[in-house]
């Protein structure tokens, strides 16, 4: 069984301190997972270890986020020997399958993300399948930051799950204690 925590701990990826979120909102927690997806024999275990789970599914194909998933799922597909799609952004911030992608030809898609934070993401994804006559069968993700055990109704698997703490800043117990904010990059 792969230790996500402590590939993400030996890649630096895994930061503990006081943070700003982009939503604003403050953290003791926070996750590159880029760090550790850049060593390849980590994305290759990650993967492995994902696509077993997800064997019991029978996907026909894979489908994830672009950034966020795209190299995880992309891993996932090639293990399980299945095809590859990913969404993208437009500039409206809604999602789009591009480049010719057509999901709607695959039946058991699985949606692969590499941290869910919110949900948000993989609800976005799954909202967009909609829109092209297409529908998830399940969800995985490497981290979920959430305890739900489904989204959408969709079974939600997870290799680990890190609840970082988050607080609004005004009650932020590392602003009261004046912890100086480490930046993100």
């Amino acid at each position: 069984m792969v230790d996500v925590e402590e590939i993400l701990e030996n890649t630096g990826a895994l930061a503990h301190g006081h943070f700003v979120l982009p939503s604003g909102l403050h953290t003791d927690t926070y996750i590159q997972l880029a760090m550790a997806l850049q060593y390849t024999w980590y994305t290759k275990e990650i993967g492995g270890e994902m696509a077993l789970k997800l064997h019991r599914f029978a996907p026909d194909c894979i489908v994830s986020p672009m950034t966020n998933g795209i190299i995880v799922g992309y891993e996932v597909a090639r293990k399980l020997d299945v095809p590859f799609v990913f969404v993208e952004k437009n500039e409206d911030s809604s999602m789009t399958f591009g480049h010719g992608l057509k999901p709607s030809i695959f039946k058991n898609i699985v949606v692969v993300e590499g941290v869910a934070e919110s949900g948000k993401n993989v609800r976005d994804v799954i909202k967009t399948l909609k829109k092209y006559a297409s529908e998830a069968i399940a969800v995985a993700c490497i981290i979920k930051e959430v305890k739900d055990e489904k989204v959408e109704g969709l079974p939600f698997l997870s290799l680990s799950q890190i609840m970082p703490k988050v607080y609004h800043p005004k009650e932020c117990p590392m602003c009261k204690a004046n912890i100086p904010i480490e930046t993100i990059q």
